[in-house]
């Protein structure tokens, strides 16, 4: 499927049917802005590629991609669970409306605060040492009930020689296992031991998490076979439970994948129905020996970059343009967004956004500029980018931006951060306020 987001912005300078030159106007530059149908469109794809290869699946969009209130509202109604961090992410998934059964709180350290909010709503926590299985069961007495917990698992990738796409230089199986998160494997045995004094909780299932590190299907096959693997040695830990979880996590590649520390963005991304196949298969021959029939297991996945990357923009306006005549030619468009609000820093080699005028028709993009930000830093967003003869005024879109960038805007030089709009329907919406400057000097005390 082509990104509902990419087709109408490209051919149609617009997004849901808005003009998006009307949006900037109306609401306001620097902005992201939300496409619902974009956001829809990808939930179904998700579905419908996962949901055709396994009977039990469930779509638990992690809430850090992309933590707007109004966009996560659109995914508690589109019947997607929420997998948060920490007590913010937790709050957020509450206020947009995800029901605290459809939690799954994760986190490598949990204060007793979060653990006993998560637990007295009936969310699910996802344990992640045999210190914090304790604690858990501890607090769940003191309420009076039993605790829903999974066991994240670090799956062992011992024969696989890829490397990673943010480190090309780097396993990913050794990445794997340094990484914080997760059960070491040599304390797999102490929590076995441990589970039969723990009496207020109830193990629901397993959940791992290998990141977007690779494009590659073999990759994916190979680590969900380890999940499999590792999660039999366990099972005996399950009790009575009629469907237990399955959670591969996410890093899931974008065909639009935009991260700067994405080093390798060689080879052809796979589509979802590709990776679901890819997967499931590997899952089902890894759970052939499991007390349950494979069909049994819940399904769950994690999509953050792979769900949201596609399904967000964001827009600028030009504010002041100068041109270098003596010697090589330089035109300079100078924008009222910076590096800080789109999560680029330093001078790009090859920038992994994508700018188009919006304001004027692109079969005119045959003037060449650098588009520099508004900080006190060279602000080189884009070099060389083919463009229509600007005006000041005119307004530019910069995209994809749906996943990790909005949340990743900073306030260097003071600047407050861009507000974010929604349209979905047919209908342009504010979702979250234009910060002021009095917001940014909120927490600051004078003596």
């Amino acid at each position: 499927m082509q990104s509902v987001l990419l087709h109408e912005v490209e051919r149609e300078a617009s997004l849901g049917g808005v003009s998006l030159t009307q949006v900037a106007r109306e609401f306001g530059t620097p902005l992201f802005v939300f496409s619902g149908d974009a956001l829809r469109a990808r939930v179904d794809e998700f579905v419908t590629a996962f949901g055709s290869e396994w009977p039990h699946f469930e779509l638990m969009p992690s809430l850090k991609a992309c933590p707007i209130i109004g966009v996560r509202a659109l995914l508690t109604k589109l019947d997607c669970g929420c997998d948060v961090f920490g007590p913010g992410e937790l709050e957020g998934a509450l206020r947009a409306g995800v029901p605290p059964s459809r939690i799954s709180v994760n986190g490598s350290i949990k204060d007793q605060e979060i653990i006993r909010k998560a637990i007295g709503l009936g969310a699910r926590i996802v344990i992640d040492s045999p210190r914090e299985a304790s604690l858990v069961n501890r607090i769940a007495k003191d309420l009076s009930t039993v605790a829903r917990v999974m066991l994240r698992l670090k799956p062992d990738l011992t024969d696989v020689q890829a490397t990673s796409d943010f480190a090309p230089d780097l396993r990913i199986a050794d990445l794997t296992q340094r990484i914080k998160y997760g059960i070491p494997n040599s304390e797999l045995d102490d929590i076995a031991a441990l589970w039969s004094t723990l009496d207020a909780i109830q193990l629901v299932g397993f959940h791992s998490h290998m990141g977007r590190h690779s494009k590659d299907l073999a990759v994916w096959q190979a680590w969900v076979s380890a999940i499999a693997k590792k999660l039999l040695t366990l099972e005996p830990l399950l009790g009575d439970v009629e469907s237990p979880v399955v959670n591969i996590g996410g890093g899931f590649a974008s065909t639009l994948d935009a991260d700067l520390d994405v080093v390798n963005r060689s080879g052809q991304t796979p589509s979802l129905p590709e990776f679901a196949k890819a997967i499931c298969q590997s899952l089902r021959e890894g759970l052939s020996d499991s007390k349950y029939n494979w069909s049994d297991w819940t399904l769950e996945i994690e999509p953050g970059r792979g769900l949201h990357s596609d399904t967000g923009l964001h827009l600028t306006t030009v504010r002041n343009l100068k041109n270098e005549r003596s010697g090589a030619e330089q035109r300079w468009a100078e924008v009222d967004t910076s590096e800080v609000f789109l999560d680029l820093h330093g001078v790009p080699d090859e920038c992994p956004l994508h700018f188009r005028c919006v304001s004027k028709r692109s079969a005119d993009a045959t003037t060449h500029y650098d588009v520099v930000g508004l900080t006190c830093n060279a602000e080189m967003l884009s070099l060389d980018t083919a463009l229509p003869e600007l005006d000041i005024g005119d307004v530019l879109a910069i995209y994809p931006t749906g996943a990790y960038i909005e949340p990743m805007a900073a306030n260097f030089n003071a600047l407050p951060r861009p507000g974010s709009v929604m349209i979905d329907q047919g209908k342009a919406r504010l979702i979250k306020h234009h910060e002021t400057v009095d917001d940014v000097f909120a927490r600051d005390i004078i003596e």
